[in-house]
């Protein structure tokens, strides 16, 4: 038996499952463990692996869906998450009589247990074995090398006009600091504060990241960005994956490769 992370128990389901994924980064693990076959829904935002997920039905975004076309799909599971699913859905998806299983995770060490979790409902125990051990791996050099070094201090972005970043709560935050990159501008309550720049706010930086997700950011907005602050050499400026940096699953693993690298670069 199996808990997710709203408590509620599950049990193998078998190769007769019927997945419906209402979180892109889940559709992705879904296809990374091999259930492409039993995925029979996804929403808009669900784009990776591209070209691969055309083909499954599409029933609305990830906070609004058709409700009847997901009744009308037949799924015996409803792969949800704590952060990007509204609570009012995942009640009218459970009133169906659908199985729900709903995931979370905090940091990049919570992945192991989505893996378990998924790999364990839908029948993929060998491959999230895997998973977990090569992101055990990861995370584990990660911290090793960043105990050899100095933190180093990142101011995140994640939009422009206004500029936003994130807050230390948030699972991107986590995921950098990991390898010893400490975000700035953290406000509590706020998960994705709006934040002033300046040039006292700069002068802590060691780095700037600019993440592509959701906000697209270009060559030009980091020169732009360099001109309006009058940036040097320090601190660095870079645009990064921001969908590594946010999307669950094995993500992280490349992720916290890429990010020790980083870091070793400051």
């Amino acid at each position: 038996m199996l808990k997710d992370a709203a408590g509620r128990q599950h049990y193998q389901a078998g190769s007769g499952a019927r997945i419906v994924s209402l979180v892109p980064s889940l559709t992705e693990l879904l296809f990374k463990m091999d259930l492409q076959r039993q995925l029979v829904g996804r929403t808009s935002a669900c784009v990776e692996p591209d070209g691969l997920v055309d083909q499954i039905d599409v029933i609305g975004s990830t906070r609004t869906i058709d409700i009847m076309k997901l009744a009308e799909l037949g799924p015996s599971h409803v792969v949800v998450s704590h952060d990007d699913t509204p609570g009012a859905l995942i009640e009218e998806i459970v009133n169906l009589g659908v199985e729900v299983v709903q995931t979370h995770c905090e940091g990049p060490e919570d992945n192991g247990a989505l893996f378990e979790l998924l790999g364990g409902i839908f029948g993929r125990d060998e491959q999230a074995g895997e998973m977990k051990t090569a992101l055990d791996s990861v995370i584990a050099a990660a911290k090793t090398a960043a105990a050899e070094r100095p933190d180093k201090m990142v101011l995140y972005l994640t939009w422009k006009n206004p500029w936003i970043t994130v807050s230390r709560e948030t699972y991107t935050a986590r995921l950098l600091a990991v390898a010893g990159l400490r975000t700035l501008g953290d406000e509590p309550g706020k998960r994705y504060p709006q934040i002033e720049i300046d040039g006292a706010l700069l002068r802590q930086a060691d780095l700037v990241l600019f993440g592509n997700e959701p906000f697209q950011f270009e060559d030009e907005d980091i020169q732009e960005f360099q001109l309006e602050y009058g940036i040097g050499s320090k601190p660095r400026l870079e645009i990064t994956d921001g969908r590594s940096l946010v999307w669950l699953g094995t993500r992280a693993i490349e992720s916290m490769r890429e990010l020790t690298r980083l870091a070793s670069r400051l």
